[in-house]
């Protein structure tokens, strides 16, 4: 099957990928906000416990499930029909026996978790590992083939018609008494139609060989790299569920389900965001593993992006929390307010972190990425250990903590693997720094000014998000980086030859273009690590 080879058609596709992923990941991202501000006036907290409860305990299955053959179909430089087939047998075989296997062992999830009512929603929700084992290679072909604009339309279209067509209904019909199945389970069948819904459109867009195979040497190469993929799939999963683990079964889902929605509210939309590049960068990092120059520029210029947009919009989400709670999740949840502020210092480092782990997937640095992630969970269990008497406020401040660590654990990783200095490492971080500190800045002052005034909860969250979309667009304007130049460039080209902007405008616009050229060469020039590192 053939690859995408030159630089320039791997470019294009790579920026076609990231804008289709980013449009599905942004609609998405506003549609989950959307589903939990309804779900969550729906619904108590205890259902969101339960839920998430659940979803950990199922979660330890998904990497056995899926044993990283998505991923190797993606990275390998080549594959055969038989791969094809080996992949889907192997992704369905796999599925379903995990699905029986978390039929069987289901009431051992309330010796972690103190609670039986975990037991059905396990069981049900496990014909999910069924439903992703049959979508799993035609995902995965659509991903290797960089087809994202079709991976978005299915991915949006599944999310409408699962959450919102099954899950909201069914809740609307539970909290009206129209059905008597409990709220807990509108959550799981929302969840498990979305699921099927991708299988079934990704096959029909691809119509790969459903055809069994049971060759061993069809499956040695995918599952050598498939299943250290999985191990290291485990471990995050395991350090990413800490916090729910012992919030659940210390201190009773609903004080978990508090902390899993402002975990949430903030995770999910940041992970959409950041994920549309993630999922971009894997097989396009693939196609260049070799290339080292390459790989350092795509990995600079991808975590500087995040670490620049990321970074100031939670900052934005910290003095904005009271308003957020209020407003998406109702008043009874306002005790998530002081939880969701301390993750918004490590979510961002979450985030930019995705991108060295996906250079040491794509080229195969996947020892040292399973030690980086032993070293993070004993880290973090200590970390918890150390300050879960501490409340909410201390499993938040833990994560926190850990994932300061796990980024300079990162950076040692890239460091050895693609040879970028740890200086140019850090300064990733710098123009994000930047624009946090200014967003930060300027919406504490109009927060300050305005509470006072105790206007209605949406006009106050409205003037926030305008003072802080001033903010922001002011400093990346005047100060952009490097990397958003480029970028800059290429709209303002695109403004000036439409025939709707005056000449005014387009004059404007030629000066600004003159001032970005400028800073350019004003920044070469003074730049200390533009002699080490390409650009």
């Amino acid at each position: 099957m053939s690859t995408i080879a030159s630089p320039k058609s791997l470019t294009s596709a790579a920026v076609r990928g990231v804008q289709w992923t980013t449009a599905a990941s942004v609609a998405t991202a506003l549609m989950q906000i959307g589903y939990t501000a309804i779900m969550a006036r729906l619904l108590d907290p205890a259902a969101f416990g339960l839920v998430a409860m659940a979803g950990v305990v199922l979660r330890f299955g998904t990497y056995f499930a899926e044993m990283g053959i998505g991923h190797a179909i993606v990275q390998r430089s080549t594959i055969s029909q038989d791969d094809v087939r080996a992949s889907f047998t192997a992704s369905l075989g796999l599925g379903a026996v995990v699905t029986v296997l978390a039929c069987l062992l289901a009431p051992l999830a309330t010796f972690f978790l103190n609670n039986e009512a975990v037991v059905s929603l396990v069981r049900f929700q496990s014909l999910g590992f069924v439903f992703v084992g049959l979508g799993m290679t035609a995902t995965s072909l659509l991903r290797r083939e960089m087809r994202f604009e079709v991976l978005a339309k299915i991915e949006v279209a599944a999310y409408i018609l699962g959450y919102g067509g099954v899950g909201v209904t069914l809740a609307w019909a539970t909290s009206k008494g129209l059905l008597h199945i409990g709220g807990v389970w509108s959550l799981i069948a929302g969840t498990l139609a979305q699921q099927l819904l991708v299988a079934i459109m990704s096959y029909l867009v691809v119509r790969h060989s459903m055809k069994l195979i049971f060759k061993w040497n069809a499956y040695k190469q995918l599952l050598g790299y498939g299943s250290r993929v999985s191990i290291i799939s485990f471990l995050e999963f395991i350090n990413g569920n800490l916090d729910t683990m012992l919030i659940g079964r210390l201190l009773g889902p609903v004080l978990l389900g508090i902390y899993n929605r402002a975990y949430m509210l903030l995770y999910l939309p940041m992970y959409f965001l950041t994920n549309s590049l993630a999922r971009v960068a894997f097989p396009a990092f693939s196609k260049v593993k070799d290339d080292v120059a390459r790989v350092r520029s795509l990995y600079l210029t991808s975590s500087t992006l995040v670490a620049t947009v990321v970074m100031p919009l939670c900052a934005g989400v910290a003095v904005a929390a009271p308003e957020l709670v209020e407003m998406l999740l109702g008043p009874r949840w306002a005790a998530s307010v002081p939880i969701l502020r301390v993750l918004c210092i490590s979510i961002p480092l979450s985030m930019t972190t995705l991108f060295a782990g996906v250079v040491a997937d794509a080229r195969a640095n996947l020892r040292q990425k399973i030690i980086l992630n032993i070293e993070f969970m004993l880290l973090l269990a200590s970390l918890f250990g150390l300050l879960r008497s501490f409340g909410l406020a201390g499993i938040a401040a833990a994560i926190g903590t850990g994932e300061v660590v796990r980024t300079f654990l990162y950076m040692r990783i890239t460091h050895n693997d693609i040879g970028i200095p740890y200086r140019r490492l850090f300064a990733i971080y710098v123009p994000g720094l930047i624009n946090a500190a200014a967003v930060g800045t300027g919406l504490l002052v109009v927060s300050l000014l305005i509470r006072p005034l105790h206007l209605p909860t949406l006009v106050t969250l409205l003037v926030q998000m305008l003072t802080g979309a001033i903010v922001l667009g002011a400093v990346v304007l005047r100060w952009p980086s490097p990397e958003l130049r480029s970028p800059l460039q290429q709209l303002l080209s695109r403004l000036q030859q439409l025939s709707v902007i005056p000449a005014a405008g387009r004059a404007l616009l030629l000066r600004y273009e003159m001032f970005l050229e400028r800073r350019k060469a004003l920044l070469f020039s003074f730049d200390p690590l533009s002699s080490s590192m390409p650009s």
